[in-house]
């Protein structure tokens, strides 16, 4: 007898009620394909001032809409069972919600841990006076960066959280706080990191080309999810209280 995983029906990227894979994003070209789009379609088809992502989520059905660039907008899962005008649309608007998805687990997570022991994201905002991902530091005035870098490699280091550190490097935060300050500071540690979530989500859903290297090799093309806001409290925060290392 045939055992579940062995019986399973393989997945075919041009059929995505197969089920959809990493591997498929550059099998199709997703990239490709949403470049050309972008280029066709945003001057012309786009409604004004409307982002790409709503846009092409928009267009991927004739009633399909929902809005992913804000953490507490509305953005669903797709169904593979609607009728989408190429494989290529699917995996584009499925990556959409995937990666509002994964912003949204880490917005929840920060806000849990700094619920649960604010010293952990404290720790995480008090560096040495380098930090080897950002550089010197400035009279004591510290990027948000420099603490959500810090807490993005306690994650471990896997394709999901080394697409996450390129995107913090690429596009750095203009935010800064003072580390002499961090205890008292005013907002908290917790929401300066949850603003520079939202912010980096808002690049990554309105900026073409941020989504797609951010999305590249299909690293937020899997189902179910794997990176559950839980299992992200429980590796920055596992026993009580952490110590975060930049070194």
């Amino acid at each position: 007898m045939a055992s579940p995983i062995e019986a399973r029906a393989p997945i075919k990227c041009d059929d995505p009620k197969t089920g959809i894979a990493p591997f498929c994003w550059n099998s199709l070209k997703v990239g490709d394909y949403m470049e050309g789009w972008h280029k066709a379609n945003v001057p012309k088809t786009c409604k004004k001032d409307e982002y790409w992502s709503v846009c092409f989520d928009r267009m991927a059905t004739s009633n399909f809409k929902q809005d992913c660039t804000g953490i507490t907008s509305s953005c669903e899962e797709l169904d593979p069972k609607i009728h989408y005008l190429s494989p290529q649309w699917y995996y584009g608007a499925f990556n959409t919600w995937s990666i509002n998805d994964f912003f949204k687990t880490w917005h929840k997570a920060i806000d849990t841990v700094s619920k649960k022991n604010p010293a952990t994201l404290v720790d995480a905002a008090t560096p040495n006076d380098f930090d080897t991902f950002l550089g010197a530091q400035n009279n004591g005035k510290i990027s948000v960066d420099v603490p959500l870098n810090a807490l993005v490699r306690k994650a471990g280091k896997n394709a999901k959280t080394d697409a996450l550190a390129a995107l913090i490097k690429a596009y750095p935060a203009k935010a800064k706080y003072d580390s002499a300050k961090i205890e008292k500071a005013d907002p908290p540690i917790a929401t300066h990191l949850k603003m520079r979530l939202e912010e980096l989500l808002k690049i990554a859903e309105t900026n073409l080309d941020a989504f797609v290297d951010f999305a590249s090799n299909g690293t937020f093309s899997l189902k179910p999810r794997d990176f559950a806001a839980e299992s992200l409290v429980d590796l920055l925060y596992p026993e009580g209280r952490i110590m975060v290392s930049i070194d």
